[in-house]
């Protein structure tokens, strides 16, 4: 595996997704969130926590990519391998954070549906930094 590819793909995918869920969540959904939310949601946002939480996925996913490339064009390959990454994470933790906590499942399914395309868009970044894997030399 190409460490410096590795780093630079998880650099991507973690500045796509935290960006873009900064955006959503403090200014697109935030009243919204914070109705549907309010017994869950915290007063302070832990934003270190938060950045750890979406280090940790962009890496996975930088990781993992390479595993599942399948030949196809960086975008493309990066959409299709984001939907299925997307669906994996966000669906069940949607339904179990509705069926555990005072959460409607209503805002889950939107949230989940948010993480989706947040994942593939972050997917996409990273997949554009790999590249077509299928000619890379190892390395």
């Amino acid at each position: 595996m190409n460490a410096k590819k590795l780093l630079m793909a998880w650099l991507a995918a973690f500045v796509v997704m935290f960006v873009v869920s900064f955006v959503w969540y403090n200014y697109i959904i935030a009243e919204c969130n914070a109705e549907q939310f309010k017994d869950v949601l915290r007063a302070e946002k832990s934003m270190g926590l938060i950045a750890v939480g979406y280090l940790v996925i962009s890496f996975l996913l930088a990781y993992v990519y390479p595993i599942g490339y399948q030949g196809g064009a960086p975008m493309s390959e990066g959409m299709r391998f984001g939907i299925i990454m997307g669906l994996i994470v966000a669906v069940p933790a949607a339904l179990i954070s509705a069926g555990a906590y005072n959460m409607p499942l209503g805002a889950n399914i939107v949230d989940a549906i948010y993480r989706i395309v947040e994942i593939t868009l972050g997917a996409m970044a990273m997949a554009v930094v790999y590249g077509d894997l299928s000619a890379a030399p190892e390395g």
